[in-house]
């Protein structure tokens, strides 16, 4: 929990406990400054409808955030990443990577999934033999380089589930001797469903490989540079070009968002049998997603810091006018016996108050809101690198997102009346008897 996140917690509930007690041992208090909402029902009102603008400012946009890093996650574990990969320790060390392939794959996955503790997370495991070269059309007499992904065609479905069937059929419907291509590599080849290409590529040992295949499909994942030189064929085919029957990672998908402690356990598998081997999360290989993360991270935060500021402008100018038009009724509770303390009490109960029913406002009128908006969605252009667009929908079902949009008013609400209620605090009797 990051420092923010406890100094907000301890905030709240400083504020509650105060607001409890007064509740329990001085419930005149507590009547009293929320009658006093009621004494200047406009200025009040104005008040609460800043605070409510403002919550439903942070309530949408933080909405809308939590979707789209949701939508760009699940296009990022489902691009042929998946929750957790498994890799040879010297894959990220060298830019060889036929020099650091996963040996005897098929016992290592048998493996995994005969372990209990790791099989009942996994929904589905694959691995991928990565390799590159040149494809060629004879008949069109075009060519060009591509970065191709040997894949086991039914996991496949899963872990490729976000790109886009143009023509043709996905792997799972391919013989051994037929591939998919990315949308803009088949354009470039001028190729068609049912065309035959020539693949040429280095294989493990330093020799050539070459083979025909017909293209039996067309598919797109909305990122340019990779539908450009995608390919996708089956991992039995890739190894036999390759010359192998190694894999460049294994891909895992969970069942449930257990990451962290999926990867641990996964840890201790690969250090309990002294294998070479290092795992790693989507996020860690995702650098596109933490560069987006932090961009729109840094604008929520912009946005809420000026909201929080507009509150506090707000709260504090209409608290001060109310010590200034009250300042005959203080000075009369004064002198009647009433101590410093019980006037700064009754000034930040009425803070709080405003602060509550602004966060309760902003909160009900959010959701209806959202609601509204996520009946059409929101049409969004193609985000950088990307050639597709997008609807995006407001997002409400996360729990820090309800949770700030209650906090930060109560917050900002409580400090904004502090220096108006120690002012009416200090208040000089005899010379206030004389505000006219």
């Amino acid at each position: 929990m990051s420092g923010q996140m406890v100094l907000t917690h301890v905030g709240i509930v400083l504020i509650l406990l105060f607001v409890l007690w007064c509740v329990i041992f001085r419930s005149q208090d507590v009547k009293f400054a929320f009658l006093n909402l009621f004494r200047h029902k406009r200025r009040s009102f104005s008040t609460i409808a800043a605070i409510m603008l403002g919550g439903i400012s942070i309530f949408l946009y933080g909405g809308f955030i939590d979707y789209s890093f949701w939508i760009l996650k699940e296009q990022t574990i489902r691009t042929n990443i998946g929750h957790v990969q498994i890799y040879n320790q010297n894959y990220f060390e060298t830019s060889n990577k036929n020099k650091s392939l996963i040996n005897d794959y098929r016992s290592l996955k048998k493996a995994i999934l005969n372990e209990p503790e790791l099989a009942r997370s996994i929904s589905t495991l694959s691995g991928q033999l990565e390799f590159t070269g040149v494809i060629s059309q004879y008949e069109s007499e075009t060519s060009g380089y591509f970065s191709a992904l040997g894949v086991e065609p039914l996991p496949a479905l899963k872990l490729g589930s976000f790109d886009k069937l143009i023509t043709g059929s996905d792997l799972s419907r391919v013989k051994i001797n037929e591939i998919t291509l990315g949308s803009g590599l088949a354009k470039t080849l001028n190729a068609h469903y049912g065309d035959w290409l020539d693949v040429l590529v280095v294989n493990t040992q330093g020799g050539q490989g070459a083979l025909s295949m017909q293209l039996r499909g067309v598919f797109e994942s909305g990122i340019k540079d990779y539908d450009d030189v995608a390919m996708k064929i089956p991992l039995i085919t890739a190894q036999r070009i390759m010359g192998t029957d190694s894999v460049s990672k294994i891909l895992i998908l969970l069942k449930e968002e257990d990451t962290a402690a999926f990867s641990d356990r996964l840890r201790q598998f690969i250090a309990k049998h002294h294998l070479p081997l290092i795992v790693k999360d989507w996020k860690e290989v995702s650098l596109f997603y933490q560069q987006v993360e932090g961009l729109l991270t840094g604008i929520y935060f912009f946005i809420k810091l000026i909201v929080s500021l507009i509150v506090i402008f707000m709260i504090s100018n209409s608290m001060t006018m109310n010590v200034i038009e009250r300042t005959r009724e203080i000075t009369t509770l004064r002198a009647i016996g009433l101590k410093p303390l019980h006037v700064t009490r009754l000034f930040l109960l009425e803070g709080i108050f405003v602060g509550i029913i602004g966060a309760a406002g902003s909160l009900a009128v959010g959701y209806a809101v959202a609601s509204v908006i996520n009946l059409y969605g929101i049409a969004m252009p193609p985000s950088p690198g990307q050639s597709l667009g997008y609807t995006a929908f407001i997002k409400t079902d996360s729990i820090a997102l309800n949770w700030i949009t209650l906090v930060l008013p109560i917050l900002t609400a409580a400090g904004a009346s502090v220096l108006p209620a120690l002012r009416a605090s200090r208040l000089n009797i005899s010379d206030a008897f004389k505000f006219s």
